[in-house]
């Protein structure tokens, strides 16, 4: 019994820990760190097992792990076996000292992470330190409990070290859960069972497994985890990140801007460019790398990377080749799109994977220490989608998103920050007004404080400014009218791949409703005109501006903003006139509806007012419904015969139905009901008869109109207004004698 008892608890902390690492399926490049997190708990339930058997106490057991920590992690983690298969005294040491560290380079790297060196020390590490006190107090105490407890801690410890959002993680703890109470409900029958009579514990066991199940899946389904972003990581060590200097080529002395050769890149998708630097924090003097960029959610700080790098987003994959050239002086590592794999040419004393450092949220690169100027590099990156219109969704910017710090700008930007436009629509019509009505300055100028953004830029009557000022306004902007944005620098590979200093530029990208990045070209709001000697061109009003252009595109022929209709000016004032014709035509397509729909309704109607008819109260009534739906066939076909006829020659002008006429003018004229009650069934079912052989008689055009032709609702409706219809046949009723049949 004790022998089974201790094979169940060996088990479930086996089993458990086994669980609880496989949370790092997505940290790692393949599973073989389990092997380094489950050989501790192997070895430490094997330990507590024998040394409960010999009865030996606690002490003993916590001495014998804390003598083999050292070694069985040299060995199992570090895999660096010494003289004789024993580990060293210099590689222990060396374990001991990265203990600390090896967490925050874990959550300091990209995953996957290649699972070699001191990373894998975090997997045993966990298994260690949860099996040593777990393995110990299955085997040694009563209390359900107790060994769970350890587990449980090293779940908590293992989510924050993992990816965002690891795949299956509510799975893996609902099953944890379950194993867990399973676990529980088993020692504690055993327990009460050591005082009194056996009892099974299938039962309790079953019962509890279930009823955890069943509240996990409707906790599940009712609450799903949607927002990943609120899940919190651990931070792993910042480098100190490059200046916006360093992230732009310098031009010496006696060159031109095409004497410096930057680099050469193939494989570059026509039309795209390489990015240097993405500057996503305005700090009040001028855009730069924030440490960590704003609204990222737990992945956008600049951490280690493999060869291999997971993309935050899918999609077709580029591989470029490039070869740094003399003239590269920076930090910044030339990247496109999100990188997935990259391969540095192996060159004595070049740049290393070890020392470069990407940032997913940005997705851009630096190298500790500098690019060096005869690196050669390839990589594998997915471009992504780069195009928008106005229809695409944005995301809410956070509140780091909007950048406080360029709360200067608001006042300029009142007359662009219209409610009934979409914030992108916002951002558009801004963008349009620099393009029209700005200069650009074809020199070096990086100058972004708020001085040169606000009153020198938008509170001017002239603006002139270079290209990065433009940027560097436009991405502050934008997220102040609600889309978040950036700075990006970098270059668009000439001819045979070749960048030098005059293909640098800068550009905006703006984030989607998906969590995409995609660019603003410059060419869409840099001034577009080049300044020269004298004054730039004067400014008009903001707000004449917004309020010609809205009402341009009012009109429909603006693909880029598209106003709701009834939108008006700050002033009061609709932002357009409705022209006269657009209100014919508005009203002439209303009119056109609804008789349409009136067109439509008439068979209904007529088949209300065939039903109406056929249940009528009056023992006559039949007779003289089932005529008169004779008689709207004939109008509705175009040929009407006059009302004040009789019967009898109605029919004999439509050469059809006299009997029938005769039949109903003595059923009418009769002086009391049919003794015969299926008489009047049978004369409407022949009535009907005799309506679709005059319908089929007449021609196509005629036939597929009469349905939809008001002709005969229209006679009924002014027949009703002089007093005929249901009030005549009552009184047919009840003076048979003065029944007029042209009326009947």
């Amino acid at each position: 019994m004790r022998a089974r008892q201790a094979s169940v608890d060996a088990l479930a902390v086996v089993v458990l820990m086994g669980i609880i690492l496989s949370i790092f399926d997505d940290t790692f490049a393949d599973r073989s760190y389990l092997v380094a997190g489950m050989t501790p708990v192997v070895l430490l339930v094997l330990m507590a097992l024998w040394a409960s058997r010999l009865h030996e106490g606690g002490w003993v057991y916590t001495l014998g792990c804390l003598l083999i920590f050292a070694p069985l992690g040299s060995l199992a983690a570090l895999h660096e076996p010494g003289p004789y298969g024993l580990p060293t005294v210099r590689t222990m040491t060396r374990l001991l000292a990265s203990t600390v560290d090896a967490p925050v380079t874990l959550v300091s790297t990209v995953p996957p992470v290649e699972p070699s060196g001191t990373v894998l020390l975090v997997p045993f590490l966990i298994g260690f330190l949860a099996t040593m006190p777990a393995a110990w107090l299955a085997f040694t105490t009563s209390r359900p409990l107790a060994p769970a407890m350890p587990l449980v801690l090293a779940l908590a410890a293992t989510i924050p070290l993992g990816v965002l959002e690891p795949t299956l993680l509510v799975q893996r703890g609902v099953v944890v859960g379950l194993l867990v109470i399973a676990w529980m409900v088993v020692r504690d029958r055993r327990r009460e069972t050591s005082t009194g009579p056996a009892r099974g514990a299938a039962g309790p066991v079953l019962t509890a497994v279930v009823t955890v199940a069943l509240m996990s899946g409707v906790v599940g389904v009712l609450v799903p985890d949607g927002n990943q972003s609120d899940r919190v990581l651990l931070r792993g060590r910042t480098e100190p990140l490059p200046t916006l200097g360093a992230g732009m080529p310098r031009v010496t002395d006696g060159e031109t801007r095409e004497d410096v050769r930057l680099l050469r890149a193939t494989g570059v998708p026509d039309g795209a460019r390489l990015r240097f630097a993405a500057l996503d924090l305005y700090d009040g003097s001028g855009w730069v790398p924030a440490e960590e960029s704003p609204g990222s959610g737990g992945y956008g700080t600049y951490k280690r990377i493999g060869e291999d790098v997971r993309p935050l987003h899918t999609g077709g994959t580029t591989v470029v080749e490039v070869r740094i050239l003399p003239g590269y002086d920076s930090d910044w590592l030339p990247m496109l799109g999100e990188l997935t794999r990259i391969d540095l040419k192996f060159n004595p004393g070049r740049t290393e994977v070890s020392a470069v450092r990407y940032n997913q949220a940005t997705s851009s690169a630096l190298v500790i220490g500098g690019v060096d100027v005869e690196d050669e590099y390839s990589f594998e990156s997915v471009t992504g989608q780069e195009t928008f219109s106005r229809r695409d969704r944005t995301r809410e910017p956070t509140d780091e998103q909007r950048q406080p710090s360029g709360a200067f700008l608001d006042p300029y930007l009142e007359p662009f920050d219209r409610d009934e436009l979409l914030p992108l629509e916002r951002v558009l019509l801004l963008a349009r007004y620099l393009r029209s009505n700005g200069t650009v300055r074809l020199a070096d100028g990086f100058d972004q404080s708020p001085e040169v953004l606000g009153r020198r830029m938008l509170g001017a009557r002239g603006m002139v400014a270079t290209q990065f000022q433009y940027s560097a306004l436009m991405a502050l902007a934008s997220s102040r009218l609600g889309v978040a944005a950036r700075v990006v620098t970098g270059a668009e590979p000439g001819p045979r791949g070749l960048v030098d200093y005059g293909s640098v530029t800068t550009w905006v990208e703006l984030q989607f409703a998906d969590g995409t990045w995609r660019p603003l070209d410059p060419s869409r709001y840099v001034g577009s005109r080049i300044a020269a000697e004298g004054e730039p061109a004067a400014l008009p009003e903001p707000g004449d501006f917004v309020a010609d252009q809205l009402a341009r595109a009012t009109r429909g022929k603006d693909r880029e903003i598209r106003p709701p209709d009834g939108s008006t000016n700050p002033d009061g004032s609709p932002t357009v006139q409705q022209s006269p014709l657009r209100t014919a035509l508005v009203a002439v397509a209303w009119v056109a509806g609804l008789v349409l729909v009136a067109f439509l309704l008439v068979p209904l109607l007529k088949r209300v007012r065939r039903w109406r008819r056929r249940r009528t109260p009056s023992w006559s009534g039949i007779y003289v419904n089932a005529w008169q739906e004779v008689l709207d066939a004939a109008r509705d076909r175009g040929t009407p015969v006059p009302d004040g006829w009789s019967r009898v020659a109605q029919a004999s002008a439509l050469a059809a139905g006299v009997d029938l006429a005769r039949r109903a003018d003595a059923a009418v004229f009769a002086p009391g009901p049919s003794a015969d009650a299926s008489d009047g069934p049978a004369f409407w079912d022949d009535c009907l008869d005799l309506r679709r052989a005059l319908l089929q008689d007449a021609d196509r055009r005629h036939r597929w109109w009469a349905p939809f032709s008001p002709a005969s609702l229209l006679a009924g409706w002014a027949r009703a207004r002089h007093g005929s219809g249901v009030a005549q046949v009552s009184h047919e009723d009840r003076r048979a004698g003065s029944q007029q049949p042209a009326r009947a």
